[in-house]
């Protein structure tokens, strides 16, 4: 069993300034003023006046937790007033997270980082919130020391009618390489053999704007720098990593054009997402090498009731051209093909469908708690052409814990099974 890290680092300490659900509808005699459900909640136009009521509740937690006898069921009733209060009046949130944690491949490491989520303008009730997430990660394996940065971010405007979202990842990590084809994911085992180290520097963003209901489209970037600091023996006879390893840089330009009636795009309960994007990397523009890229997606999202929700993706990526090992369509890690290690199933076109299941435990009172579950399978494939996919299935499937730092943005700490085994996953939001 192998602990993985991807977006985000496993950390064992948790710190959230509105992390956790109330079941009544009253809390104490002395602070009974306080509405502590969402449904006697007011939205507030006049900022000064939200910003009081909410040091109100701020006071309110603190006079609680200073008296005597501590009544811990009030004060987590007041914490998920200020919670909701906070969402319902569009007012931003903070939460920080990080300590220490371990990964095979990475060896000892330490995270530290946080979510920040926000209203563009907070007077648009059906705006989403926006959400930046940022990490800075160290780590110490072979006598060497390794450093990251992970971030993320998702904002909208005009009642998200303009939709910005991104991410970024930089440091010299370790990491591991099979080689590309589906034969060589079976031909070395995950260890020594397949362990190199790289510096790495990727931007990933995508801006769509509203065209009609609810169809967008955009331009989108995407910039690759992978340069490996030293070679794995599974790559000494690697045609395309040897070709590409003194040529790190590519980029590339395009667009997407997508149909998106979610409710939630980070943590959806009902509605569907249909996306194409392209992308284009010419030497002509600076690009080290010169490929396409084709990346088709289809989620659709249903809920029984309230707290319990199928989710199903459906993903097809194709390369053309002479495309680098690094920026291969792949298979595996904390979004795709949960239990598989990122990159040890890469190839010019891959594909999974995956289903899930997504379950939210209630209170005593019938309130949604901040706790839930998932469960899911999924199947994949890789190869050199699409007909190459039939007979390279592999599967994927596990269960996962979900912890709601902020309204409809989970922390998920997930379990993936695959066919070498299994893996770990922490990470910010929902997989898909």
């Amino acid at each position: 069993m192998r602990v993985s890290l991807l977006s985000v680092s496993v950390v064992t300490a948790i710190f959230s300034s509105s992390a956790v659900f109330a079941a009544n509808t009253s809390v104490s005699t002395s602070h009974s003023s306080l509405p502590i459900t969402k449904e006697a909640m007011q939205y507030e136009s006049d900022l000064d006046q939200a910003n009081a009521r909410l040091e109100e509740y701020e006071v309110a937690i603190d006079t609680l937790k200073d008296q005597e006898t501590r009544d811990q069921k009030a004060i987590d009733d007041l914490r998920y007033a200020k919670k909701y209060y906070q969402e319902i009046n569009g007012l931003p949130m903070f939460s920080f997270l990080g300590g220490p944690a371990y990964t095979p491949e990475q060896g000892l490491l330490v995270a530290v980082g946080g979510l920040y989520s926000f209203k563009t303008d907070r007077s648009q009730p059906e705006l989403q919130r926006s959400s930046v997430s940022a990490f800075v990660i160290g780590n110490y394996v072979d006598s060497e020391v390794g450093y990251g940065v992970r971030a993320n971010h998702n904002l909208y405007w005009n009642n998200n009618d303009i939709q910005f979202n991104g991410n970024w990842t930089a440091g010299t990590q370790g990491k591991h390489y099979w080689g590309i084809g589906y034969d060589a994911a079976q031909d070395f085992e995950f260890g020594d053999v397949t362990q190199y180290e790289a510096t790495v520097n990727n931007y990933q963003g995508n801006l769509i704007y509203r065209i009609a209901g609810n169809w967008f489209a955009g331009p989108a970037l995407k910039v690759n720098y992978f340069s490996p600091t030293s070679e794995p023996d599974s790559a000494l006879l690697d045609e395309n990593f040897n070709k590409f390893k003194d040529k790190p840089f590519t980029w590339g330009i395009g667009g997407s054009i997508q149909y998106d009636s979610r409710d939630v795009a980070v943590n959806a309960w009902s509605g569907s997402l249909f996306r194409t994007e392209v992308l284009a990397f010419s030497e002509a523009l600076g690009s080290q090498a010169e490929y396409q890229k084709l990346d088709v997606e289809y989620r659709k999202f249903h809920s029984f009731v309230e707290g319990r929700v199928l989710a199903v993706l459906a993903h097809y990526q194709q390369a053309f051209g002479d495309i680098p090992y690094y920026d291969m369509p792949e298979i595996g890690g904390a979004n795709s093909m949960r239990g598989y290690y990122q990159g040890q199933y890469r190839d010019k076109v891959a594909a999974e469908v995956t289903a899930e299941y997504r379950h939210t435990f209630r209170r005593d009172s019938g309130v949604l708690s901040n706790h839930g579950m998932t469960a899911w399978a999924g199947v994949g494939s890789i190869g050199d052409s699409v007909e190459d996919l039939s007979g390279h299935a592999i599967l994927s499937y596990g269960v996962g814990y979900r912890y709601e730092l902020q309204p409809r943005m989970n922390i998920r700490l997930d379990l993936g099974m695959g066919r070498h085994g299994a893996a770990f996953y922490f990470n910010f939001t929902e997989a898909f």
